[in-house]
């Protein structure tokens, strides 16, 4: 167990949707497990479809802060998003170097 709460951290995202509704549409609760898909399945599977499409609306994030507001466990959302966008495209462009070679 406590392994587990070490690699969660706080930043743990539930997916209960309580975040829900976003003023961008942005699925939030999908967004929140990038990195979890990064590390249990095919990377092909994260770079295409829902996943893919989740972090590119995630990338338009406005910042408003509405889904912090509604969040019962008071996580940083906002930045959450931006660090999951950020490791979406950080394996998309290792990706695509592998397949370039």
């Amino acid at each position: 167990m406590q392994r587990l709460r070490d690699e969660l951290g706080t930043k743990f995202c539930r997916r209960c949707d309580y975040c829900q509704p976003c003023p961008q549409e942005i699925p939030i609760a999908t967004v929140m497990v990038v990195n979890t898909v990064l590390k249990r399945m095919p990377l092909e599977r994260l770079l295409t479809g829902m996943f893919a499409d989740a972090v590119g609306k995630g990338a338009n994030c406005t910042e408003c802060g509405d889904c912090e507001e509604r969040c019962p466990y008071h996580l940083p959302i906002r930045e959450m998003i931006v660090e999951q966008v950020q490791r979406f495209r950080a394996a998309k462009r290792q990706y695509e170097k592998w397949t370039s070679s």
